[in-house]
């Protein structure tokens, strides 16, 4: 009856609300393949979702009982994701999930009410076909039996049950799963990896338990691999305490081990020789006081990362420094963080390093290194990334990164170095780095830094990337200079150069042949200026001389008679004769003057008696004009009469040497003229050009 109440609630609600539209209380996403995704929180039941709903997450809700009524809104979305958490289911009831045809991934987690037998039978009752189930931190403390048998799990790819409470689990259970990618117990309570019959998968998690011994992963009857298609095996964070050479015997498929975090203080040899595909073996944060000579061989064996074990590789008592690394010719990658390397003995660290010919990345961070030496990575050609990170290194020796042909990466920060100069590295090892790091050191701001300094600055687009620069970049001596920036870092010359006394000489002469230069380019571009006011000059130095007038512009009806080419009018016209009759003067002009039906020869015999002077606009089209030439020869008779005087030259443009007349040439050198200067300077050229016309004829001849 209240499972009826219920459903009719439902129909309701989905008559008053949209059904079409997203819960208040969930968050909907629609992707632009209409595969879209809700997460729902504080409901008390299940709504209906927008038919591009797929995924659906639903966490801290109070869903205390599920069955396939509570669950028939989902029904109506082809839903391939669910995921349960911390919802305070108590019952699930075994038809819970069988509307679910095409669901894909089913994660419940948080549901520590949830007894996983009610897990166990509606997962029985499932008519989808599962690829992913998750059964995270639940509390449960067993595995029932048959718990992956229904044949809806035939095609299951993952399996996760970590973080629950389980003391043991038997691998009997996903036996039948013939596509098991990954499986995945991790941090539970498990104390033994028994493995009794064949299984396929290709990884396999047990991080975080409290595993103390692997069993042989070898068949007893013949002697085959339990785990023939295992990629993958990480056992890290548990309580192992030993390995021996059979433990990983039967694993023909295995590339990547994980031994981080256990309790291992020695390896033996041949501990890893039986697995013919390793490729990467991590065996960090253990306590090893012992490594037998052959413990690392592999013939396959490419990655090998053996940081944070502490352990002393200073001490050629605890292993064999000439043949620790010798059986591993396939090595690419070693690490070697936070162990004890030799400072002191330059033969050990060479003995150690002598094999690994292949080495394309070595990592000795924190190793407590003080010195180099100098021919430990001369036989690593084919080094590609050298971190040398969060050492005691203060310097070394010119030769030491010599023969290091393919190295791009290189570290050395956060160790002790007060000095960079330009021996540190080989010219060649800067130009082909790809990136450098040296920040964090104790650098010494002083002049013998300054090479460093200027290199730092340098644009070079080969030089490498600086890591960290510049704000990791800083002095910490002297003590003034202390936290300051090494880009700022800016000493004056008088401290780290010596003054030589022909730098003087050089600046003198240098000032003086500037100011020579500047003159020379002042009067080149303001000579038209300067002539303008050197004729200025001469006119009034000779009006104070007093020389005889022998007329006066009040004789005549027209102050000049003006003679341009035609090409020029709109200077003429626009700019000349509108400045100088604003002024007052009164130009005659054959545009506008001359009398109609008379010709050119009698209008400019009868206009220029009435002119008191004549004015010549010359240009290069001025030079080019035959007709501006006869009018200049017509006009030469006034000349000769009265004086050079009685013209005023005005250059408005500079002509070319080709079009240099004789004439025309003759006329300017000659007559004194004006050089038309826009802008800078203008007001001179007026000035001059009015008292120019004003001038009297008596005054004797100016020369420019």
């Amino acid at each position: 009856m209240a499972n009826k109440k219920t459903y009719m609630m439902l129909v309701f609600m989905c008559i008053y609300y949209d059904c079409t539209s997203c819960d208040q209380k969930c968050r909907c996403k629609q992707n632009k393949h209409d595969k879209g995704s809700a997460t729902c929180s504080e409901l008390t039941y299940i709504p209906r979702f927008p038919e591009y709903v797929k995924s659906i997450n639903f966490t801290n809700n109070k869903f205390h009982i599920i069955n396939r009524e509570f669950m028939s809104n989902l029904t109506k979305n082809n839903i391939t994701s669910l995921i349960l958490t911390s919802n305070a289911i108590r019952i699930l009831y075994e038809d819970a999930f069988s509307g679910l045809l095409v669901l894909k991934s089913l994660i419940i987690s948080r549901e520590k009410s949830l007894n996983i037998s009610d897990v166990k039978k509606a997962l029985i009752k499932l008519e989808a076909t599962l690829e992913n189930i998750s059964l995270m931190e639940n509390g449960w403390t067993y595995v029932p039996t048959g718990m992956f048998d229904a044949k809806e799990f035939k095609n299951i790819t993952k399996i996760c049950l970590s973080k629950n409470k389980l003391r043991e689990f038997s691998f009997a259970e996903v036996a039948n799963l013939v596509n098991l990618d990954r499986l995945d117990i991790s941090e539970n309570k498990v104390i033994t990896l028994d493995v009794t019959q064949s299984v396929n998968v290709k990884q396999i998690i047990v991080n975080g338990n409290d595993i103390v011994r692997l069993s042989s992963f070898c068949n007893s009857t013949d002697g085959t691999s339990l785990l023939q298609t295992l990629q993958s095996l990480y056992i890290n964070d548990n309580a192992l305490s030993e390995l021996t050479p059979t433990m990983f015997k039967c694993l023909p498929s295995l590339t990547t081990l994980h031994l981080n975090g256990n309790r291992l203080t020695a390896l033996l040899n041949d501990t890893f020789s039986g697995i013919p595909q390793l490729t990467k073996l991590h065996i960090q944060y253990n306590k090893f006081k012992k490594i037998e000579k052959n413990a690392f061989q592999s013939l396959s064996l490419q990655r090998l990362n053996f940081g944070h074990n502490g352990f002393h590789f200073d001490d050629d008592r605890r292993f064999d420094p000439n043949n620790i690394f010798k059986h591993v010719p396939k090595l690419t990658h070693l690490d070697l963080t936070d162990n004890f390397l030799q400072s002191e003995n330059k033969h050990l660290l060479r003995q150690m390093f002598s094999h690994l010919q292949n080495l394309t990345s070595l990592n000795l961070i924190s190793t407590y290194l003080q010195k180099l030496p100098t021919n430990v990575f001369h036989l690593m050609s084919s080094l590609q990334s050298l971190i040398l990170q969060g050492n005691y290194l203060r310097d070394w020796k010119e030769e030491t990164f010599e023969n290091m042909t393919n190295l791009q990466y290189l570290n050395l920060q956060g160790n002790y170095i007060q000095l960079i100069n330009s021996s540190s590295f080989p010219k060649e090892l800067l130009m082909r780095l790809k990136t450098l790091d040296l920040s964090n050191n104790h650098f010494s701001c002083t002049c013998d830094l300054m090479w460093f300094r200027d290199w730092l600055r340098n644009k070079n687009k080969n030089r490498p990337k600086l890591s960290n620069y510049p704000h990791r970049y800083k002095c910490i001596y002297p003590e003034n200079m202390h936290g300051k920036f090494l880009i700022k870092y800016n000493p004056t010359n008088d401290i780290c150069t010596p003054w030589n006394q022909l730098y003087t000489t050089a600046i003198i002469l240098s000032f003086f042949a500037f100011i020579i230069f500047t003159l020379i380019v002042m009067a080149y571009r303001c000579h038209a200026n300067i002539r303008n006011y050197f004729y200025l000059f001469r006119i009034h130095r000779l009006k104070r001389r007093g020389y005889i007038r022998l007329n006066s512009s009040e004789d005549f009806e027209y102050h000049a008679f003006v003679v341009y080419c035609d090409a020029d009018r709109k200077w003429v016209h626009n700019i000349f004769l509108r400045k100088l009759e604003d002024d007052g003067l009164k130009l005659c002009v054959h545009h506008r003057d001359f009398d109609v039906g008379a010709s050119i020869t009698e209008n400019i015999d009868t206009y220029l008696q009435k002119c008191w002077k004549i004015i010549v606009i010359m240009s290069n089209d001025f030079a080019k004009s035959e007709w501006c030439q006869w009018e200049v020869d017509f006009l030469q008779e006034r000349r000769r009469q009265q004086g050079k005087d009685v013209f005023l030259l005005i250059m408005l443009k500079t002509i070319n040497s080709n079009h240099m007349t004789c004439p025309v040439k003759t006329l300017i050198k000659t007559t004194p003229y004006l050089t038309y200067k826009d802008g800078v300077g203008e007001d001179l050229f007026w000035k001059a050009v009015i008292e120019s016309i004003q001038k009297p004829l008596g005054d004797p001849p100016v020369a420019m």
